[in-house]
């Protein structure tokens, strides 16, 4: 489908299931990727849950989104981040490559390796992309 699977949460909601979903696609995630998303889903949540057992929420991960697993840099490879790092400093530049333990950022025409135990917190941020 041309989708990654960024995000899965199933939780309890009255007497059924929420499942939320986050795709993403680099050439863009739009309304269409969510729809196809949500449709290839039906089939195995109704075998799962039920026809009228769960509701589902499929999403794009926005323009900033908080990167909750370290696994994430790798599928936003080329997207503008903001890093809080350990010690209090902040690096901000374009994400280019995660190996699952190195990140690599790009800003002002250099790179720069962050370690990710090294990273407290990371955050999209388009401002940083195109530059």
């Amino acid at each position: 489908m041309d989708l990654s699977l960024v995000e899965l949460d199933v939780d309890r909601r009255g007497g059924s299931k929420h499942v939320l979903v986050v795709v993403y696609r680099a050439a863009g995630t739009g309304i269409d990727e969510c729809a196809r998303a949500h449709r290839a889903m039906r089939p195995v949540l109704e075998a799962r849950f039920g026809e009228d057992g769960y509701t589902l929420e499929v999403s794009s991960p926005g323009i900033d989104r908080v990167i909750r697993a370290p696994s994430e840099y790798s599928v936003f490879a080329g997207r503008g981040v903001r890093l809080q790092l350990a010690g209090g400093a902040e690096l901000a530049g374009r994400i280019e490559s995660c190996d699952g333990s190195i990140l690599t950022v790009s800003r002002d025409g250099a790179t720069e390796a962050v370690a990710l135990v090294d990273i407290r917190t990371g955050k999209l941020d388009s401002s940083q992309e195109g530059r």
